[in-house]
């Protein structure tokens, strides 16, 4: 590891000198973990966003001193009042992301649920899902064509409902 010479206003020499005795630590320490723990929230957004967006975002990560050494970081959507919906693992020692795609799925259904979204139910989605790629191989019969549209408006009337939901969460 190479050196490396700072200088910082006292004000904040002063802040950091304080922090690092709370914590019983060197002040060398302290920055060393204050920029480990950025980089451990960086890795977390970064892995966050390409599978969610930009609807859910982290909150300051939290050293775990287990085997192995884990940043446990929370997660919020990303609307006020932000609401916790889970949290992403980063190793602490490699700085590989120890949570799954799953995981992020459930974060963003927990974000739904917490501003009241409503979704087709599960039954309905795989029967909407099976006449949708009937649709594409052949022409359906009456019968199946009216449940794919019956299916498809019920589907369209949640999403007005969840972004009317949204809307007034934005708003308010």
């Amino acid at each position: 590891m190479r050196p490396l010479t700072i200088s910082l206003p006292d004000y904040l020499y002063e802040k950091l000198t304080q922090q690092a005795k709370v914590s019983k630590i060197s002040l060398e320490e302290f920055v060393l973990f204050q920029l480990k723990r950025d980089e451990a929230s960086d890795i977390a957004l970064t892995f966050l966003q390409k599978r969610a967006g930009r609807c859910l975002t982290t909150g300051e990560p939290i050293l775990k001193e287990s085997a192995p050494l884990v940043w446990v970081v929370p997660i919020f959507t990303n609307v006020e009042p932000p609401v916790r919906v889970g949290e992403i693992l980063v190793d602490a020692n490699t700085d590989e992301v120890l949570s799954t795609e799953m995981d992020v799925a459930e974060m963003i259904e927990n974000g739904h649920v917490s501003f009241g979204f409503e979704s087709l139910a599960i039954e309905k989605q795989e029967r909407l899902t099976e006449l949708l790629a009937l649709n594409n191989e052949r022409v359906l019969e009456s019968e199946d064509k009216q449940e794919m549209e019956a299916l498809v408006a019920e589907e369209q009337a949640l999403q007005i409902q969840n972004l009317e939901r949204l809307e007034k969460r934005l708003l308010s």
